[in-house]
Parts: C-alpha cells; sequence; structure tokens
C-alpha cells in the first residue's frame, strides 16, 4: 500500500476538478530599475507543530451508537472496529480471512453454508462467544439499512442447537458468501445498547466527553489507551483533525466538505466502489450494437483519467472486478486505442450524469473531451440526481456515468443480470445470465470468473472505468507501518509504530543517562 505525502489542499482542488489558476508574472521589463525600491512582501512565518503528539487521539460520535450493526460509517466505524471482530475480514485482496469463523462448509446443492465459530473466543465481560451471538448479530443485519443488500441472498440464519455451529441458507447458490460476513459480532443480550458488547481489542471507558480506547489484557497492541475526542459529523473531525486534536481521520477524498492545510500524510484505502459507462443498449439506439460499444470502451484512456483527473486517488480497472483481486484477469486487458469511431459513434450523443456531484461531473467531462478528440460526438449532461435517476428509469440516455459499490463477492447480477434493479441501460443476453449464475455457485471461482469476464469484454454491457480509493489522514512519521484494509483501517496494527512526545522524551532521557 503506498503513502503519499501531500500537500491536501492542493490534492482536494484537484478531486474537485478545480485547479488553481496562477496569475501570470509580470514580464520584469514592465518594472525596469523600479523594482529593486519595491517592498519585500512580508513572510508569515508557520506556527511550529509538536513532531510528535502527547497522546493518539481518534473522533467519535458519542450521541451515535457504536453498534456496528445500526452504526454509521466514516470515523464512527473505525472507533467501533477496535471494539467488535466480524466471521471474516477482507484482506488488502478482497479476500476473506477467518477471524471469528474456525472452518466453514458447502453442502452439495451449494445452497447451505455451515460456519463452524471459534471456541476460545470471550467478549470484553469475560463471557464465551456462542453460535446464538453469532445467529442473532446476522438476523439484525438481514433487515439493517447497512447490511441489507448485501445478505439479500439470504434466506435464514439458525444456531445449532449444540456446539458452535451456524447454519446460513441462500436463496441461490453464492459460494462467495464468506466475503459478505464481514459483519462485526456483538453479544446477543446486550445488542441495540449505545455500545454493546464486543471481542475487539479494546474497550471502552469513560462517560460525558472523557471517553477512552483501553487495551484488553493479553493484547500486543503499540497503544495502550486511545482517547476519544467528541465529533458530531465528518467536518467537525476534520477541524479536530487539522488543529491536531485528533491524529488519524478515514476521508473519502470526493465527498470532503473542508479542507485541511498543511502537511499531513495520506495512505490510500482500497473500495470495492466502481465507477462505469453504461449504456442504453434498447432497441433502435446506437448502443444496442455490441461493437459499438466495445470500440468506445477500447477508447476510454483509464490510466490517463485516473492519474490526471483522479490524482491517483482510483485504480484503473477494465473489468468489475478490483484489480487487487485475484480474479481481475489481467491477462484479458487490452491496450487503449487512439482510433477514429465507426459512423455509428460520430452521431451526437448524450452522456448523463446525475447528482450534484462536481467530482463526477468533472470525470464526465474529462471521459467526453477525450472520446471527443477521436471524432465521437458526446455532450454531457448533468442532472439533479433526483432527476438522474428519472431519466435513467426511462431510458432518457445514450451513456451514463454511474458508480455502485460491488459486493466482495463481485456479483454482478442486478447490474448487468435480464432482471437486475440496476441494469438501467436494458442489456440482456442469455448467455450472460448462465455465466453470472455458473460464476456465483462455482467451487472453482478462477476458473469460472475467467470465463465469465472474457464473456463481458465481446459484449460489453457496461464498460467499467476505476475503483474509487478512500485516504487515512495522519502525520508524518506519527504512525509507521500503516496499511488500512477495504473495511478495517487498523489492518496489522500489532506490527505499527507510533511515536508519541512522552516515549521520545524517555528515549532520549534514556540516551542521556547512559
Amino acid at each position: 500500500m503506498r503513502r503519499l505525502l501531500v500537500l491536501l489542499l492542493t490534492a482536494l482542488l484537484l478531486l474537485s476538478g478545480c485547479a488553481a489558476l496562477a496569475e501570470p508574472e509580470a514580464p520584469e521589463e514592465e518594472w525596469g530599475d523600479y523594482q529593486q525600491f519595491l517592498p519585500e512582501e512580508p513572510q508569515e512565518e508557520e506556527p511550529e507543530e509538536p513532531a510528535y503528539p502527547a497522546a493518539f487521539s481518534l473522533p467519535y460520535c458519542r450521541n451515535m451508537t457504536l453498534d456496528p450493526v445500526e452504526g454509521g460509517e466514516g470515523f464512527q466505524e473505525m472507533v467501533a472496529s477496535l471494539l467488535y471482530e466480524p466471521l471474516f475480514r477482507l484482506d488488502e485482496h478482497f479476500e476473506p480471512v477467518p477471524v471469528l469463523c474456525e472452518s466453514y462448509a458447502w453442502d452439495e446443492s451449494g445452497l447451505v453454508c455451515t460456519l463452524t465459530v471459534r471456541e476460545d473466543v470471550v467478549f470484553s465481560d469475560g463471557s464465551a462467544l456462542t453460535a446464538r451471538d453469532v445467529e442473532e448479530t446476522l438476523q439484525r443485519a438481514m433487515v439493517s439499512e447497512r447490511y441489507a443488500y448485501r445478505l439479500r441472498n439470504v434466506a435464514s440464519v439458525a444456531a445449532g442447537r449444540r456446539g458452535q455451529t451456524v447454519t446460513v441458507t441462500l436463496t441461490a447458490p453464492d459460494r462467495g458468501l464468506p466475503a459478505l460476513l464481514d459483519i462485526p459480532i456483538v453479544k446477543r443480550t446486550t445488542a441495540g445498547e449505545r455500545v454493546p458488547l464486543g471481542t475487539g481489542p479494546y474497550v471502552l471507558e469513560g462517560e460525558n466527553g472523557a471517553e477512552s480506547l483501553r487495551a484488553r489484557e493479553g493484547t500486543d497492541l503499540p497503544l495502550k489507551t486511545i482517547p476519544l475526542v467528541p465529533a458530531k459529523d465528518q467536518e467537525t473531525a476534520l477541524y479536530l483533525f487539522e488543529t491536531r486534536q485528533v491524529e488519524m481521520l478515514p476521508t473519502d477524498p470526493a465527498d470532503t466538505p473542508s479542507m485541511v492545510s498543511g502537511r499531513v500524510q495520506a495512505t490510500v484505502q482500497p473500495t470495492a466502489i466502481m465507477q462505469f459507462i453504461g449504456f442504453n443498449t434498447g432497441e433502435g439506439r446506437p448502443f444496442a450494437d455490441e461493437a459499438l460499444r466495445a470500440q468506445l470502451s477500447r477508447s476510454i484512456d483509464r490510466e490517463t483519467l485516473v492519474s490526471a483527473q483522479l490524482v491517483g486517488l482510483a485504480q484503473a480497472a477494465q473489468f468489475p472486478v478490483h484489480p487487487a483481486s485475484p480474479l481481475y484477469p489481467k491477462e484479458l486487458e487490452q491496450p487503449w486505442e487512439e482510433v477514429q469511431p465507426p459512423a455509428a459513434g460520430r452521431e451526437p450523443l448524450k452522456l448523463l450524469v446525475g447528482g450534484g456531484d462536481a467530482f463526477r461531473a468533472a470525470e464526465a467531462r474529462f471521459i467526453a473531451g477525450e472520446l471527443n478528440k477521436l471524432g465521437w460526438q458526446i455532450t454531457v449532461e448533468e442532472q439533479p440526481w433526483e432527476a438522474y435517476l428519472a431519466a435513467l428509469e426511462a431510458g432518457e440516455f445514450d451513456l451514463y456515468l454511474g458508480e455502485v459499490r460491488l459486493t466482495a463477492d463481485w456479483d454482478l447480477t442486478d447490474l448487468i443480470g435480464t432482471e437486475g434493479t440496476l441494469n438501467y441501460g436494458g442489456y440482456t443476453r442469455e448467455t450472460t445470465d448462465i455465466l453470472l449464475q455458473l460464476f456465483a455457485g462455482a467451487e472453482n471461482r478462477q476458473e469460472t470468473a475467467a470465463r465469465l469476464y472474457s464473456h463481458l469484454r465481446s459484449f460489453t454491457p457496461i464498460a467499467p472505468i476505476c475503483f474509487r480509493n478512500y485516504t487515512v489522514l495522519t502525520y508524518p512519521d506519527v504512525v509507521e507501518g500503516l496499511a488500512p484494509a477495504p473495511s478495517y483501517v487498523f489492518q496489522g496494527m500489532e506490527q505499527w509504530t507510533v511515536r508519541l512526545a512522552e516515549e521520545e522524551a524517555d528515549a532520549v532521557m534514556g540516551e542521556d543517562e547512559e
């Protein structure tokens, strides 16, 4: 995971699609010899910031629940991830790694998955983790706003009468189920409380704005105590970070409501948020022609888009699976082609973008501009979010810039399946539907994924552009070893080095004594 030392003020200006225009310098001869008499502009001295903080603090919203099933994302989720653990956690390749799950097995139909829960795990009050705790957490998740979509194919969850087994029954085969179960587990008798009990490495202590996280006994972590600073929203958390009242903050660069000045360290956190070009494939429409769709996809210079427009905070992708995944078919990638479109591509075409999002609007204009240089005739039409959705539903577009958070089983049925709820372009092909089903139920997902993505390259129901990144902000040299996983900022925390002012002072005193 690469770490970027940036002037975030500049980065955020670029991310918003705006570049600050420098005023042209006046020619030297305009001033002539009088230039030597001009007073020098005073140089404002920036206040010196402490090299290391006295404590490693994090923001949190004390008026919002920390229950991971009902809680929010962003910095609140970051704090909750230290209190609770999931059955599986996604690694840097979006692969599920067992945490609270000891093992799992499928029946012959691929519809029933039996999970065995670890017996050596206890909650922060010393009570044992049970299959009932897992059962009830997943049942709550099935009807929650946050997790209902990813668990939409789960028919039931039931704990075994004996032992530590939990049976998950599906409505359709999905061997990628473990990747969907990175849902933090809470003690069932405390579910719904503001701070239910968890099995994570920290516990919450204190009250009335003086809360902190304390490392549980037996854990080997670089931070024994993490003070929590109240923040009502992301903008407040940004202010706390800028004033160094907190030392870490997860951000979505596209939605950042403020700007942080000064030198900070921004570490990339990958996401499953895919941006793509959707096609109206309806009868009589230009992009009913699969060859034209494929031509446009090959004509998009994704690498230039990512490096120039997204400031590196996204990863180019030609297929609807994250390039870090072992399922991504790099061998099937095609080079960018700087060729003119066929006659149908030189007709006026409308690219729809919506949501009042300047970030995506700038992307759409960049893509259209680059394609038009090759001979396409694409006009960008920006619409408010509701109007944008209405136009998609009505099929009033040729192309649209879409964004979707894919689930980590990489199921595309809703996006490109014949009956898909997000299939606004009306794409339909029986072979595609069959391959989607085979991929979902296959034991050998690598082989079936290659067949599916080869098929999609030929018929191009959508044109994937990139996967967006989030960033985790810290101050330089405070944290060493930070390497966020897709849903876990503290991945590998045991190997972190965290430098605090008191520790540095103690080290210096020790050297003097020697």
